[in-house]
């Protein structure tokens, strides 16, 4: 799918945020960015925001960003703009890609900062994507899942917001005509379109037998994890819900593509080898690079 005629392309992402226009200077403080700083000459030619787990994956990303459409690295590398506390963030071209931690709280973080600093350079027609890995159901280790729709870890298709004690739902469906057009550009890498559960935590809410607590069964974990694939869910992780309801709010096209490491219907433990478990990652990024190649024409 090439978006080039689509209106999209040329719309700026509109905040939803009335008390930013009290600000003299907007400070992006875990970027180590601001308003006042040339935003629009720094960024304003991006038209890819992609996100990953760790500051590692972001660099080597941009790396590889930079081989498949031809933009030069620098003598130096890639250097992270801003500050590095939390986040790496680097810009190739069109594309920027940075970490957002782990977890829901961690990813609201950037996606808020990240959404504004879009908004502030004036960026038009942005896309998100979040990449990175994930826990199979169902499918074998190594294939890349393109969400279509996020769960919370009750297997409910909606994002819980809490704002000042009250719980607003948030849908959470993600462009289908997105994830197919990703789909289509997978070449031979094991690729899947399915729903995605977002967990609130890595052991007990995705119903492992082997953290430091565990009150549940074997059974139970299995017959949870059989319902969600019964409901077309086939990887879980930690940030779905969060990154599907906040790009819909703003209106931010979008899509969540992640390899699962492992197929939970068969134990909780990850056992392949260091070689494998960057292949798994390498394939979710390849087939992002491949859309965003085809994409830009």
């Amino acid at each position: 799918m090439n978006n080039k005629s689509d209106s999209y392309d040329e719309q700026e992402i509109t905040l939803k945020n009335p008390n930013l226009d009290n600000l003299e200077v907007d400070y992006l403080y875990h970027l180590g960015l601001h308003s006042g700083m040339d935003l629009e000459k720094m960024f304003g030619d991006t038209k890819y925001v992609c996100m990953g787990g760790s500051a590692d994956r972001a660099l080597v990303f941009a790396n590889k960003a930079a081989e498949i459409l031809g933009i030069e690295v620098p003598e130096d590398g890639f250097q992270p703009i801003g500050k590095t506390e939390r986040f790496s963030m680097y810009k190739v071209g069109p594309v920027v890609s940075v970490n957002h931690g782990m977890g829901i709280g961690s990813i609201e973080i950037l996606l808020n900062e990240v959404a504004k600093l879009m908004a502030y350079a004036k960026a038009k027609g942005v896309k998100f994507f979040r990449l990175g890995t994930s826990g199979g159901i169902g499918v074998e280790p190594g294939t890349v899942v393109i969400t279509d729709k996020a769960y919370n870890d009750r297997l409910e298709p909606y994002h819980d917001k809490s704002v000042c004690g009250e719980v607003e739902k948030r849908n959470t469906e993600l462009s289908p005509e997105l994830a197919q057009a990703i789909f289509d550009c997978r070449e031979d890498i094991s690729a899947a379109i399915g729903s995605t559960v977002s967990a609130t935590g890595f052991y007990e809410p995705q119903g492992r037998l082997d953290g430091a607590i565990a009150y549940h069964t074997e059974e139970q974990k299995l017959a949870w994890l059989r319902k969600a694939s019964g409901m077309g869910v086939k990887n879980m992780e930690m940030e779905a819900t969060e990154f599907a309801a906040f790009c819909n709010e703003l209106g931010i096209r979008s899509s969540i593509i992640c390899a699962a490491l492992l197929n939970r219907l068969d134990g909780d433990q990850v056992t392949s080898t260091p070689e494998e478990l960057a292949q798994f990652a390498d394939n979710s990024q390849q087939v992002v690079l491949n859309y965003i190649k085809k994409d830009l024409g």
